[in-house]
């Protein structure tokens, strides 16, 4: 007579459970005696450590269900039926395919067989229990979740530049041999209702990180070079160098990569926001921007606004450029993500060749979408032009004011500029003194802050926008000497799509805040040289006040916008 042979299945759910064990030695001693008591054969026990029992792909369930059609053991053992699975459904499909091959199925603490009828039945209800009880955990824990970041407190385990500060009793995988207070007195009493500290190392390479990216010099993959290559120097002299926090149960600290130095530079966390993301509509979690909600953190930030937000904008303006070089940053395409063709309206996409030569080439030229004449132009030439053209701008010697009293009547234009150079003289105050020692970083942050606030409530943020523009255009002279990141910048300032055909560039489309300086100030102008037969048109939206056109005049040689009110 064959011994019965038996496979044993034990799960936890949580990382602490997982490097702890408790959970996962006790499910396994309970298998071991059933089966002594049995006197059948434990062929092996499959473990899944920190594995939710409702997630469906889990490679230890595919394993052992390889092995059931292998005919490999006769028996499936675990502990409690949501050792095996929360899922209902989940549940029934896998218990048919073990059932088909033959394998029965054993949970010891409801101690029933589950291929009789009444097993079959109590295996329905009990499945119905479990699968209740996971959908009612999760949404206790979603609102656990939002409550706390509402409070200003973290949700999960530390993010890398953070620790609980609990010294002495230390399980921070950047602690033993790493971190200086390691074993030391606790820096605090942690409990979960009080924020996390900055660790004494991982806090460096944050600032330094973020520092480095808002440079605008250096990509993610640069920025984890540089970081995997600096050595940090501690208080009692000994060096270290930086290191990626690690997760328990998930792998150890080790070198950044370009994937961790992104994650890390998007995280609002670090300067001092504490981001609720919830789920999407088929209950996902939802990715790292679309935080359903911002809240004040009570940690202390890491990184000041300003650097984050700068961080972000290098970000978004280098999202068109290729990426197939170590030295992208160095190849800044300036028209990326607004030049498109003239002739059939498709974007034209930054590329280099082989020799490192820039060029712009059209969409549909390269996916064959439709036979368009436009072919590749070099990127130097076009931004030549593009620069000629910001440089040819005018604008009247009182725009300031005319654009104050077009859009806010009420507003007195030198007591408003007053008011900013006090702020403004505050604020540099605020920073020289912190230079000198005089006030801490908390204090200046907070100076610094407050001073925003003031700047922000002076004027709307679409006056702002259109300041901005002008004085834009008001430096102008000075395009030759930016950098390319800042001229890309600006570029998108200005206009949100420019036409090419051929060589030459032939049509602009301003932003909002340009067509209101347009608007409102009255000797502007946007010459521009245009080549064809016909005078070219854009249509488009001027921020819900209706539509604009924007005509080439070939006798004047210049570029003239219709209002709203004018456009038939």
């Amino acid at each position: 007579m064959n011994e019965t042979r038996v496979i044993g299945c034990i799960r936890v759910s949580t990382k602490e459970q997982a490097e702890g064990g408790h959970s996962l030695d006790a499910q396994r001693g309970a298998i071991e005696q059933f089966c002594r008591n049995k006197g059948w054969q434990l062929v092996e026990v499959k473990v899944e450590a920190g594995v939710s029992g409702a997630q469906r792909e889990r490679p230890v369930l595919e394993e052992l269900f390889e092995a059931a059609e292998r005919g490999v053991f006769d028996v499936v053992i675990v502990h409690a039926i949501d050792r095996f699975y929360r899922d209902l459904q989940g549940l029934l499909k896998a218990l048919n395919h073990l059932h088909r091959h033959g394998v029965a199925f054993i949970s010891i603490t409801e101690n029933l067989d589950f291929t009789t009828p009444w097993g079959k039945l109590t295996l329905a209800v009990l499945g119905t229990l479990a699968e209740i009880y996971i959908d009612r955990l999760r949404e206790e824990t979603r609102k656990g979740k939002r409550a706390r970041a509402a409070k200003g407190l973290h949700n999960g385990s530390p993010a890398l530049g953070y620790c609980r500060g609990d010294c002495s009793s230390c399980k921070d995988p950047n602690g033993p041999g790493y971190c200086p207070y390691y074993g030391g007195p606790d820096r605090q009493t942690y409990t979960p209702a009080v924020p996390l500290l900055p660790h004494p190392i991982e806090q460096h390479a944050v600032r330094l990180a973020f520092e480095w990216h808002a440079t605008g010099r250096y990509s993610d993959g640069d920025v984890a070079e540089r970081l995997n290559g600096y050595v940090h120097t501690l208080s009692d002299g000994r060096e270290v160098h930086f290191r990626t926090k690690g997760r328990c149960g998930r792998g150890r600290p080790a070198r950044f990569r370009k994937d961790s130095v992104r994650d890390l530079l998007q995280k609002p966390f670090y300067v001092g926001l504490v981001p609720y993301y919830g789920v999407d509509e088929e209950g996902k979690k939802r990715r790292r921007g679309d935080a359903v909600a911002l809240y004040p953190g009570k940690h202390e930030p890491l990184v000041d606004q300003e650097t984050f937000e700068q961080s972000q904008r290098i970000r978004s303006l280098m999202s068109h450029n290729p990426r197939t070089r170590a030295d992208v940053l160095e190849r800044v395409y300036v028209l990326s993500g607004i030049l498109r063709c003239g002739y059939c309206g498709e974007r034209m996409r930054a590329n280099s060749s082989n020799n490192g030569v820039r060029y712009y080439r059209d969409k549909s030229q390269i996916q064959h979408l439709v036979d368009c004449p436009q072919r590749y132009v070099r990127a130097d030439d076009v931004e030549e032009q593009f620069a000629r053209l910001v440089q040819s701008i005018r604008l009247s010697p009182g725009w300031r004011e005319e654009t104050v009293a077009a859009l806010h009547p009420d507003l007195d234009a030198e007591g408003i500029r007053e008011r900013e150079e006090a702020i403004e003289t505050r604020m540099e105050r605020a920073r020289r003194l912190y230079i000198e020692g005089d006030i801490d970083e908390t204090r200046y942050e907070r100076e610094k802050l407050k001073c925003r606030a003031l700047l922000a409530d002076l004027r709307p943020a679409s006056h702002r926008d259109i300041m901005a523009t002008g004085l834009i255009l008001e430096r102008a002279s000075e395009w030759d000497a930016l950098t390319p990141l800042q001229k890309k910048e600006q570029s998108r300032t200005l206009f949100t799509t420019v036409l090419i055909r051929g060589t030459r560039l032939v049509a602009t489309k301003p932003s909002e805040a340009l067509y209101a300086l347009i608007q409102h100030s009255a000797d502007c102008r946007l010459p521009f040289s245009f080549v064809g037969e016909e005078s070219h048109r854009i249509c488009g939206s001027d921020g819900g006040r209706g539509h604009f056109k924007v005509i080439f005049d070939h006798s004047r040689q210049s570029l003239r916008i219709c209002p709203p009110s004018r456009v038939v």
